[in-house]
């Protein structure tokens, strides 16, 4: 298969290199842009064609050189009037009209002989020709087919075409069925960003609580020191009034004790009038608001972070789903798809059994009623409800049961399969238990 085409002042190229897919290649452009002269490169490489039409005006020599996959090189030069060609390192000149005879057996491109003069060129159509073998007469195509060595060959190509359509259709639905899932996936995952929003604002609300109760705690403490201030402030009053009734005329012998306790006094109402203002300023502030139960809160947090912590995982395992193959031919594994839907079950089961017990929980025991009548309806849905509640636990008993009987079955599964019948990695009882626990049925292929 051919690799690589390089031109060098061939036609209207100058110097133009071309790396071929191993597909399909298709070159576009405008008209009159050389799309055409890499079609004659090749016909003039495999036949040796003569004239000098295909060296680029005012130049002196042009090359061909075609490399293929499996390693081979193949240069065709003409200068003036000589051509030459150099296979593999190897040169060969005076070849006129002809080629090397291993050229064909390189290049794979040559005609195909019906009879001594016929030939037919099946590797080449000509942009204004009609599609091969389509203009020519019956009788001509007749020939070609009952002599030709390659009509195998082009049942062959045929067929590999149908064939490689075919797993492009399939891997076309094969993506879109991937599409689809995505879709559904994100479909999913909308709800994220407002539960993020959400879990913000609820951030914020308990941050502003947290500044309040704060707050609350300095006024509390406040408004004790304040209150063991106005005692000291009465106390003060009373020492001032007694101090009024003592007559006027007064033998002082030591007048330190008394300035000791001016300046004492002057202090306090000092720190009395301070106090007066920091009352009136209290005055004009609201009652703080009354704190409500917080559990239903912290719960919805919780949830909250659960399901970021689902998303985040969910988001990991797209990714890491994106980045895999098609995968392999599974083997027989009904059994074990029953096993993994009944732990599904039973899974759920538990997990609404448990949420039952919690809300069950959180009742307040109910008030005490005058009303006998209502209170004997009351009794009897209390026994109806505890039915109901023997009922589920007996349920979640039984879930519990099945959920250890295909616990038990997974792990001697596991035990007498050791290594992946899919994929053929080693598998290990708990890491297996747990990933079929999380949903990913069973175990991980290609980790």
């Amino acid at each position: 298969m051919l690799k690589r085409i390089t031109l060098h002042n061939f036609m209207s190229h100058s110097h133009t290199v071309i790396d071929l897919s191993p597909g399909l290649t298709v070159l576009t452009g405008p008209n009159n842009c050389g799309k055409s002269a890499f079609v004659s490169a090749l016909q003039i490489l495999a036949d040796n064609t003569s004239g000098d039409f295909m060296v680029r005006h005012g130049e002196k020599e042009c090359r061909v050189i075609v490399e293929t996959d499996d390693g081979h090189m193949i240069e065709w030069k003409r200068k003036k009037k000589t051509v030459s060609y150099n296979i593999d390192g190897v040169d060969f000149h005076r070849l006129r009209n002809s080629v090397p005879d291993q050229l064909h057996e390189i290049l794979k491109l040559s005609k195909v002989k019906a009879g001594d003069a016929d030939e037919f060129d099946v590797h080449f159509g000509e942009q204004k020709s009609p599609i091969f073998l389509l203009g020519d007469r019956g009788s001509r195509a007749a020939r070609f087919f009952a002599s030709s060595s390659d009509a195998s060959v082009l049942i062959e190509m045929q067929k590999l075409h149908r064939s490689k359509v075919k797993t492009a259709q399939q891997e076309y639905q094969r993506q879109q069925n991937e599409l689809k899932q995505a879709e559904i996936a994100l479909e999913l995952l909308k709800p994220i960003p407002d539960l993020e929003n959400k879990l913000e604002l609820l951030n914020l609300s308990y941050e502003s609580l947290q500044k309040e109760q704060q707050q609350i705690r300095n006024l509390e403490a406040f408004i004790q020191e304040f209150q063991q201030a106005e005692q000291r402030v009465s106390r003060l009053s009373d020492t001032v009034a007694t101090l009024n009734i003592l007559p006027e005329s007064l033998q002082q012998e030591n007048e330190q004790p008394l300035a000791v306790l001016t300046q004492r006094f002057v202090a306090i109402e000092y720190k009395t009038r301070v106090k007066q203002l920091q009352i009136s300023a209290l005055q004009t502030l609201t009652v703080p608001p009354s704190l409500q139960e917080t559990d239903q809160l912290e719960k919805m947090i919780r949830e909250i972070l659960s399901l970021e912590q689902v998303a985040k995982s969910a988001s990991a395992t797209g990714d890491c789903l994106k980045q895999l193959n098609e995968p392999p031919h599974l083997a027989e594994t009904e059994s074990l798809q029953k096993m993994i839907q009944k732990l599904a079950v039973s899974e759920e089961r538990t997990r609404i059994d448990r949420q039952e017990s919690r809300v069950l929980e959180s009742c307040q025991s109910p008030p005490e009623l005058i009303d006998l009548q209502k209170m004997e309806q009351l009794c009897q849905q209390w026994e109806q409800a505890a039915d109901q509640f023997n009922a589920q636990c007996s349920l979640h008993a039984k879930c519990e049961s099945e959920y250890e009987s295909v616990r038990i079955q997974l792990l001697k599964w596991v035990e007498e399969n050791p290594s992946c019948p899919t994929c053929g990695a080693e598998l290990e009882p708990d890491q297996f238990i747990r990933t079929a626990e999380t949903g990913l049925q069973g175990h991980s292929h290609g980790t």
